[in-house]
């Protein structure tokens, strides 16, 4: 019998990925996107952050579940006063209350010791240009550990702080010179990886990590310790 994961924000480019690795290792994968709203089939499942209807008609929709990765994320790349109020809520809404409200409508569907993931950022400890995401991915930090020390039925709750993802949709709205810099700041002189944190993703569902809870793994390069 294969075990269930939802991916949120399937079609992203992380998202992407993790699908492909998760099915590689037989894991039957359910994901969720706006894009997926005239789909048909069970495993691509509409959902939306600014419709209520979809967030609430999820938990109908879904198996039980053995582990949830949360792959949304909104960079402006804006300074904080260059910020519309609007765009400070979609930037909160994206990466930290969806989630959140997620969460809060399918508790009920995660199987003892599921594993919960949230895609945090670098941004989210080491501060960014862009104050409104560096914050809203700092929130990731205090849910997960809140979660952890609540947990019931062995559910681990924890969250990766990947450094900038090679070909992944941030990497793409960077400059040449802006992804040479961040090369030339991270000590290992490489990015990321899409597979790469793909494979992490998988490795931290399984029994070796039962003990990880409440934690986020940096995954920089050494840019920021």
């Amino acid at each position: 019998m294969s075990n269930n994961c939802l991916i949120i924000g399937s079609k992203s480019s992380l998202g992407i990925e993790i699908e492909r690795v998760f099915k590689r290792n037989s894991y039957k994968v359910f994901g969720t996107s706006r894009s997926f709203k005239k789909k048909s089939d069970e495993t691509k499942i509409f959902l939306d952050f600014k419709d209520i209807e979809s967030l609430n008609q999820l938990e109908k929709k879904i198996p039980s579940l053995d582990c949830i990765i949360f792959c949304t994320g909104l960079l402006l790349g804006k300074e904080l006063n260059n910020y519309k109020d609007e765009e400070i809520f979609r930037v909160f809404q994206t990466n930290i209350i969806g989630p959140i409200m997620i969460l809060q409508r399918i508790n009920k569907k995660l199987n003892q010791k599921c594993s919960v993931i949230f895609t945090g950022s670098i941004a989210g400890s080491a501060g960014s240009y862009d104050e409104v995401y560096a914050s809203s991915k700092s929130s990731i930090n205090g849910l997960i550990k809140s979660l952890a020390k609540k947990s019931k039925k062995s559910i681990r709750f924890n969250s990766i702080a990947p450094g900038l993802i090679k070909n992944s949709t941030m990497y793409k709205q960077f400059k040449p010179e802006e992804i040479q810099n961040h090369i030339n700041n991270t000590p290992t002189n490489e990015l990321n990886e899409l597979k790469k944190i793909a494979k992490i993703c998988l490795d931290l569902c399984q029994a070796d990590w039962s003990q990880l809870n409440g934690q986020t793994i940096d995954i920089n390069g050494g840019r920021y310790v």
